[in-house]
């Protein structure tokens, strides 16, 4: 095997366990942020009787005011491509599963401030 060979198996390498640990910090990240939703979002009385609705679908959780019409923008929270929780477009950095309850709250923080709640 030609050294040129070697060097290109070798990138090819690290290049699929990089695409791996990618993967699975954004499936850890998807999973918190469905955990979320189900848990901490969809239930709440608070956002029901604020009249806000909040939609989940392909990691993508989308808060919105049906009744201001399309005078004010949803809030957008997403998985990045990198296993990053993004907010209107800010990213609060990677999902670490220790640190679970400072991101929910940080993101419960955020839902807050946006809504005026």
């Amino acid at each position: 095997m030609s050294e040129l060979d070697k060097v290109f198996d070798e990138i090819a390498q690290k290049r699929a366990q990089q695409d791996r640990e990618r993967r699975e910090r954004v499936k850890l990240a998807a999973d918190f942020l469905t955990e979320f939703f189900e848990a901490d979002v969809e239930p709440s009385q608070t956002l029901k009787s604020r009249g806000i609705e909040a939609h989940f679908a392909d990691s993508k959780l989308v808060l919105h005011r049906p009744q201001s019409g399309h005078y004010e923008e949803p809030l957008y929270i997403v998985v990045g491509e990198q296993g990053e929780i993004d907010v209107a477009g800010r990213s609060l950095g990677r999902y670490q599963p220790a640190e679970k309850l400072a991101k929910k709250r940080e993101l419960i923080g955020e839902i807050i401030s946006f809504f005026d709640l």
